[in-house]
């Protein structure tokens, strides 16, 4: 067994990890599409912004749900260094904690902060859920390529 298939195997075993823990579909069907396609991906901060309508209430998983999709395309090119969160400090997140020791940056900080802080891109996330449309059109975006659906 090679260091490269351990390396596969603990990866697509924290990959199930991750999508045991989602109340979304999108994050399957993402992996399920680019399985083996993501290489060579910039590095980004995913951007949880408050929501301005809606409930905010503690025991919900909407932000996870949102990043999830992104986290696994990093992981699964094995590029987890080149991708954190940054959440606005008034977004319920529970599962923070949970990314955290999985080894994803996740950040707490004003819109402010995060401008001080980090010079990579990033992508700001506001809606309550997302497609599986829209995520992989970003992936198409910042590759410069086409992804075709399965559907």
């Amino acid at each position: 067994v090679s260091q490269g298939d351990i390396a596969m195997t603990a990866s697509q075993s924290s990959m199930q990890e991750l999508l045991k823990k989602s109340q979304s579909e999108v994050a399957t069907a993402i992996l399920e599409e680019l399985q083996g396609q993501a290489k060579s991906l910039p590095q980004i901060e995913l951007r949880i912004q408050r929501l301005q309508t809606g409930s905010n209430a503690p025991h919900s998983n909407y932000a996870y749900d949102l990043v999830l999709p992104y986290l696994l395309i990093y992981l699964s090119a094995d590029q987890q260094a080149d991708i954190s969160v940054s959440a606005d400090p008034f977004v319920a997140f529970p599962m923070a904690n949970f990314l955290m020791s999985k080894g994803f940056k996740v950040v707490r900080e004003t819109e402010e902060a995060l401008k001080k802080r980090s010079t990579a891109p990033a992508l700001s996330l506001s809606a309550r859920s997302q497609t599986k449309e829209e995520v992989l059109a970003w992936f198409n975006d910042i590759l410069g390529t086409s992804v075709r659906s399965k559907l």
